[in-house]
């Protein structure tokens, strides 16, 4: 399967991974093998809301498959969308329905992770998931997390008798016999597909607990973390990025010309390269460079003593008057007039 959907490159959540190190220490596989085996260490899980890119996704994904690591009932039945994922879990624990709580975490589900497929199939009498998975297809340990959370998730909307599930999952059991418990019957391993069937009963009765007033904001709230998610892999934020870190550099030639040329050598690209694949993200080099180059004055002024003359010429401006006549083009303010505003 690609690693790209749309125009930015598919992640998953660094919370899997850490799951993942955690699970492979108590099989004997410590955090320096874990980095070892699948380029995942440990200040890449030190940021809850980081990413991880696909090539490491498979590579964690096919070292779990080959340890197998055995899943304990507290563990299983702790499955859920908070702590990890709030901004997800809020939305989908309120909806009126607890078919449009599965609609919200089907279509908000980037949030955890972009890669695999789950397929919600309502029927009127029985509806079911099918999960597809990208990477390790053989075993059901992707699913099995999955339908956990899922489960989990429609039981909160339960008015009366406990939903009950049917799983099937592919591969071979993974040795825990109180999976039962957590669905309310036996799963049943070395299946043609990894398929969970509820019946359809409950899917539609009005949640008593619904807040109206608050559903619009949590919807926004999920709209706003999947743009930050998906815009993290564009390649204008890697642009950006570069320009910040040279902008940050103690040294060397930020004007324009120079800054181009150097973000071009760090990208492994050319110019003409560069301006076409900002061009079809509809972004110009010079918007980026405004962006961070406003960034990074607002820092400047706010965080340090530096004079303007320092600041100018660290953000590669000709002249004290340039950096002036640029900030007040951005703020309406002079560099100044800001620094005392920002010190209260």
């Amino acid at each position: 399967m690609p690693a790209r959907f749309g125009n930015h490159a598919r992640t998953v959540s660094n919370r899997i991974a850490l799951y993942a190190m955690h699970a492979a220490e108590q099989q004997g596989v410590g955090p320096q093998l874990f980095a070892a085996r699948t380029g995942i260490s440990a200040p890449d899980l030190q940021d809850p809301k980081g990413r991880i890119d696909a090539e490491r996704h498979r590579r964690m994904t096919d070292l779990m498959a080959e340890l197998r690591p055995r899943l304990d009932l507290h563990t299983a039945q702790s499955m859920g969308l908070f702590p990890d994922f709030p901004v997800l879990g809020s939305l989908c624990l309120n909806a009126r329905t607890a078919r449009e709580a599965i609609v919200a975490f089907l279509d908000y589900r980037a949030l955890i992770g972009e890669f695999d497929f789950l397929l919600f199939r309502p029927q009127a009498g029985q509806s079911s998931f099918e999960y597809i998975a990208e990477f390790a297809p053989n075993t059901g340990f992707q699913a099995l997390s999955n339908f956990l959370v899922l489960a989990q998730l429609i039981r909160s909307y339960d008015q009366g008798a406990r939903t009950l599930f049917r799983v099937e999952l592919v591969g071979p059991s993974i040795g825990m016999a109180d999976l039962a418990e957590c669905f309310g019957a036996p799963v049943r391993f070395d299946a043609a597909v990894n398929r969970m069937t509820l019946s359809s009963a409950q899917l539609d009765i009005p949640f008593a607990q619904y807040n109206a007033s608050l559903a619009p904001f949590l919807l926004g709230q999920a709209q706003q973390e999947l743009a930050r998610i998906q815009r993290l892999h564009l390649f204008s934020a890697q642009v950006e990025n570069v320009i910040a870190e040279l902008l940050h550099a103690d040294s060397g030639d930020v004007r324009k010309a120079s800054l181009l040329a150097q973000i071009c050598e760090r990208l492994g690209t050319s110019r003409w390269t560069l301006h076409r694949q900002l061009q079809q993200e509809g972004v110009h080099f010079s918007e980026l460079e405004t962006r961070v180059k406003v960034s990074e004055a607002r820092r400047l002024l706010s965080q340090t003593r530096w004079s303007l003359g320092q600041i100018s010429e660290q953000l590669g401006f000709s002249s004290q008057s340039a950096f002036t006549r640029f900030f007040k083009s951005q703020h309406e303010l002079a560099p100044l007039a800001f620094r005392q505003r920002a010190h209260g």
